[in-house]
């Protein structure tokens, strides 16, 4: 194998492909990526941990074909340091030594036969649909925060749910405590599909997106895998089984308090409210619940923890009756930061039940909704 790229093409190239590359593993062809270049010009870059597989093709200056497994780890170290040029790879494959060249610097590293190498997942497509890159990077960003880190509670719920209806994809997530779910519409096929993807997987993936408003992403679905397609790219993940909550429901909630809130200053608040509680080392600490007083032209917060106490004012438009009502820090503010919304909409109905943020519009493009937490005077 011999080729020659650019020293930031191919270290972008190895950048992205690496996500899917096991950091530690009991098998060391898992710690490579695959160099494949073909006599014709074409080169392939792959990554792959049996979970998620990303996988590079474009046309490179290739004067001869080959293939090798090289650490992931070691070769993008040893390019990233490289000088700011062409970068010339050289396999002897004949004992798998790579060869890298670039101005007066040469390194000689070992790799491993690519025979070993898993194969990227066959996807048979039953299914396929676009949309726009950034509106799924969007999609991500809203949702990515409430995927569940609990495998042992129910796995499927470490993943987020793709379903599409009539032309419609949502993304939906949930950890048991908290509910996100955005909205967006797809160039699909008339018949409706759901399936779930890894939590880790969609990480990944945001990654790679970009806030191109004119490049797309296709998805491909199989029984047990899907496929992004981005413009080199290909991103291959396992679908995760078993059934996902009926989360319709909740949704048919009615409320009674309405209240229109800037985004930045309720977060702010929350933000300095949080200040205690992150302070306090105490195992009791993370538990302790921002108190929100909602009247009809302010949301009062405080909080009181061993370190000490602070009370907070934020102006507010709200309808219905006052309530006092409390929550975990974290949650509320995870879900404000993944509003773009200069000004959103909560809702309530009794402190007992959820509160429900969505966009001042009327739309449904998103909703995040929060389980309460009990309070104790």
């Amino acid at each position: 194998m011999k080729f020659v790229c650019h020293k930031g093409q191919l270290l972008k190239i190895i950048n992205t492909v690496q996500k899917a590359v096991s950091a530690k593993s009991i098998m060391p062809i898992l710690e490579c990526i695959k160099l494949d270049a073909s006599a014709n010009g074409a080169l392939t870059v792959c990554g792959n941990n049996l979970d998620i597989c990303i996988e590079y093709n474009d046309n490179a200056n290739i004067s001869e074909g080959g293939q090798i497994a090289i650490s992931s780890k070691m070769f993008g170290e040893i390019v990233r340091r490289l000088p700011d040029t062409d970068v010339s790879v050289n396999v002897n494959e004949e004992n798998n030594v790579m060869t890298i060249k670039c101005g007066k610097s040469e390194f000689n590293i070992q790799g491993l036969s690519s025979i070993e190498y898993p194969a990227v997942p066959e996807v048979k497509e039953i299914y396929k649909f676009s949309l726009k890159q950034s509106a799924l990077k969007k999609m991500i960003r809203k949702t990515i925060f409430s995927v569940s880190q609990n495998e042992a509670r129910k796995p499927v719920l470490t993943g987020a749910l793709f379903e599409i209806e009539t032309g419609v994809l949502s993304i939906v997530t949930t950890d048991g405590y908290r509910l996100s779910i955005c909205k967006e519409t797809v160039n699909s096929p008339l018949n409706n599909i759901k399936f779930v993807v890894p939590g880790l997987t969609l990480r990944e993936i945001f990654k790679v997106l970009e806030d191109d408003e004119e490049k797309e992403v296709n998805i491909i679905i199989s029984d047990r895998h899907a496929m992004f397609e981005f413009e080199n790219y290909k991103v291959v993940t396992r679908l995760l089984e078993g059934e996902f909550i009926n989360y319709k429901p909740v949704l048919m909630t009615p409320n009674s308090i309405f209240v229109n809130a800037k985004t930045a200053e309720l977060s702010e608040s929350l933000e300095r409210a949080s200040l205690l509680i992150n302070d306090d080392i105490s195992s009791k600490a993370e538990k302790v619940p921002v108190r929100l007083n909602i009247k009809t032209d302010k949301i009062e917060i405080t909080c009181m923890t061993g370190k000490g106490k602070v009370y907070d004012i934020v102006d507010v438009k709200a309808s219905g009756d006052d309530l006092e009502i409390g929550f975990n820090h974290r949650y509320l503010l995870d879900a404000l930061r993944a509003c773009e919304e200069d000004e959103i909409k909560l809702e309530f109905s009794n402190p007992r039940s959820s509160c429900f943020i969505r966009s001042p519009k009327g739309d449904d493009s998103f909703t995040f909704m929060i389980l309460p937490v009990r309070l104790y005077n």
